[in-house]
């Protein structure tokens, strides 16, 4: 049942996502679970506000009356998967790389103790409470008496809590498959983001890169049940669809930039500080271009339908937010400590791979190239989630090495996708420019030949 559930992610985000988007398998497949998921945690979030319960009943019966609608309205809208072409040594190499994670990683998805995983104790706890209040308002009634930080934001949980549903019973074990999942879906839509790029060897061998950063394949299935994963994937999304609109416009990609930096809000508390960036950048450039009144309802629709109802429960349950104010209580040489480690940790390729090392090159890169001001909103949204992660440590909310030990990795691993993609983005400029200075001039016309093509046409004009 479990499965099934995830194929029915799948299914609902593939309606979900706009008709007239061309997107090769997976791409589509990637967008799909993450919208679904997204999808299903708000409506299982509606559907305690308005009372009615989390029955199969009322949850399949709510999508399936969407889905019949949509094969109604639409038809069947089969996507249009292209014939796969011949592989390559390079490609081929490629895909063995991005699919040994999975069977290296696997192994260790794991049962792990409850009292030492946040995974259990943060994330699968509420799901699994919700599960068996049948609602989200008991367990915020007695927040206090739980270390589960009841303030966080509830995709995952409430996406569990459906798999729950679905399923019948908690089955803790197999509701963690949606942390791989998620990982899968990340590659996926990083490299259909690097192929409007790159050809499709460069595309593959970034997306093998990235599957071979060993701290994401760790958070995907060592430390499935966590929702850094999930929460890269949404930044990855967003960033790309921002990125696109600003080169290509269109209101449907601003929608999907908008939705999907929602997503990382509604996930976690980074993602909120996230959002923040995705709306000022959009807000810039809705305010340059003059926009019309729809596209800022775009930009502003889905954060305010979403985090405005969870803001209110949390008030009318008196339930904190911990999150941090950007500025207050801040001490430099938390912010030193906490600046040290990040980037002794950003330097270890056993960590990270060459990402970060990447993403340094990229930066010097754009510099050189003089990028355009859309490729520099990837670049600008690394930097701006890594300073909001160094003026949270510098908060002094906890203490600061225990912090920095139990936190560091996974919040590089938020943004790992991110900054490769960024790096890309460079790399493809400096292909281009490249594949322009080696290919062959045209050849040019000589003197004498341009002076006796002038003489003829002196002579035909005198003929007539």
């Amino acid at each position: 049942m479990i499965f099934l559930a995830l194929l029915l992610t799948c299914l609902i985000g593939w309606r979900l996502l706009p008709r007239r988007w061309e997107l090769g398998l997976s791409a589509l497949l990637s967008l799909s679970f993450g919208l679904g998921a997204a999808a299903i945690s708000v409506q299982m979030f509606l559907l305690d506000l308005a009372g009615a319960g989390w029955s199969r009943p009322v949850v399949l019966g709510v999508w399936a009356a969407f889905l019949g609608w949509s094969f109604w309205r639409f038809g069947l809208r089969l996507p249009r998967l292209a014939r796969p072409a011949g592989l390559n040594l390079a490609q081929a190499a490629a895909c063995l790389v991005i699919a040994a994670p999975v069977a290296v990683w696997l192994p260790y998805e794991r049962l792990m103790p409850l009292t030492g995983w946040d995974a259990w104790a943060i994330w699968l706890l509420k799901a699994k409470a919700f599960y068996i209040d049948g609602g989200i308002g008991p367990l915020l009634e007695r927040g206090g008496e739980f270390v589960s930080q009841p303030g966080y934001p509830l995709l995952v949980p409430l996406y569990t809590t459906f798999l729950y549903v679905l399923n019948g019973g908690v089955a803790d074990q197999a509701a963690k498959v949606f942390s791989p999942c998620f990982y899968l879906a990340t590659l996926g839509v990083f490299h259909h983001f690097a192929r409007q790029r790159l050809d499709a060897s460069r595309a593959l061998v970034l997306t093998a890169m990235l599957a071979s950063a060993p701290m994401l394949g760790h958070a995907a299935f060592e430390s499935a049940g966590y929702a850094d994963v999930t929460l890269a994937f949404y930044f990855l999304a967003a960033a790309g669809f921002l990125e696109q609109w600003f080169r290509q416009g269109g209101t449907s990609l601003l929608a999907a930039a908008s939705i999907a930096a929602t997503a990382a809000a509604w996930t976690k508390n980074e993602g909120q500080f996230f959002l923040l960036a995705i709306l000022l950048l959009g807000s810039w450039r809705l305010a340059r271009g003059r926009a019309r009144v729809g596209n800022w309802l775009w930009l502003f629709g889905p954060p305010v339908a979403v985090l405005l109802p969870w803001w209110l429960v949390r008030q009318a349950h008196g339930v904190e937010a911990a999150g941090f104010v950007p500025g207050i209580d801040f001490q430099a040489a938390l912010f030193a400590t906490a600046l040290r480690h990040l980037l002794s940790l950003a330097a270890d390729p056993r960590v990270f791979n060459l990402t970060f090392y990447l993403f340094a090159a990229g930066v010097i890169g754009a510099l050189i190239l003089r990028h355009r001001k859309p490729s520099w909103t990837l670049h600008a949204l690394v930097a701006w989630q890594f300073l909001g992660a160094l003026l949270a440590y510098a908060s002094g909310r906890n203490e600061i090495q225990w912090w920095l030990g139990t936190s560091a990795d996974r919040i590089l691993a938020q943004i790992t996708p991110l900054a490769l993609l960024s790096a890309a983005v460079v790399f493809s400029e400096w292909s281009a420019r490249y594949d322009r200075e080696s290919a062959p001039a045209a050849p040019q016309s000589t003197g004498r030949s341009s002076s006796r093509t002038k003489r003829r046409s002196r002579r035909t004009a005198n003929r007539s």
